[in-house]
């Protein structure tokens, strides 16, 4: 049982692969949609830097749930992602969200206003793992768990862990 595909920038694959909740993706939407440009920065890049999310990330793709689609640099993305302040990467993944009318995973702020700005559903590493509580792929326990893992491996505001933790203790959404 899942939502049904979705697009994802960089940042949550390797969030969630940090804190052991990228099958969560899997499970969640059965299939998740990534640019070139997304997966040469999560995974040839990282295996670069050694980074062990980037084979976890990689066997996603073996696996067949990750698929990474080719996406146009054009110069209109390119003067779209410096106009609105947002990566190359973020911009053709909000691209092809856009073009798919699929929801699109993001955790950088200017990138999520920006998609919100198109009319696209966007959420964030947080929003996977609420989803996952909802669903009850997790429990409770492990959801806040994984969110405290989760503030250790990306910048989240005093604020935004706060109404994390109040919406997987309340079930409100986040």
């Amino acid at each position: 049982m899942s939502d049904g595909p979705c697009v994802s920038n960089a940042g949550p694959l390797i969030h969630l692969a940090r804190i052991s909740g990228l099958d969560l993706l899997a499970k969640i939407f059965g299939k998740v949609l990534v640019v070139d440009e997304v997966y040469l920065e999560a995974v040839t890049r990282g295996k670069e830097a050694g980074a062990t999310d980037a084979l976890l990330i990689e066997r996603g793709a073996k696996e067949g749930w990750l698929e990474v689609k080719k996406v146009e640099l054009s110069d209109e993305v390119r003067g779209l992602a410096g106009r609105a302040g947002i990566e190359v990467a973020e911009a053709c993944s909000i691209q092809l969200a856009y073009e798919k009318k699929l929801p699109i995973i993001l955790d950088d702020a200017a990138a999520r206003a920006f998609a919100r700005g198109l009319g696209l559903e966007v959420m964030g590493s947080i929003g996977v793992l609420l989803r996952a509580l909802k669903m009850g792929l997790v429990s409770k326990g492990e959801a806040l768990r994984k969110l405290d893992e989760l503030s250790r491996v990306m910048w989240l505001s005093p604020d935004v862990y706060e109404e994390a933790m109040r919406a997987f203790k309340g079930g409100q959404s986040a």
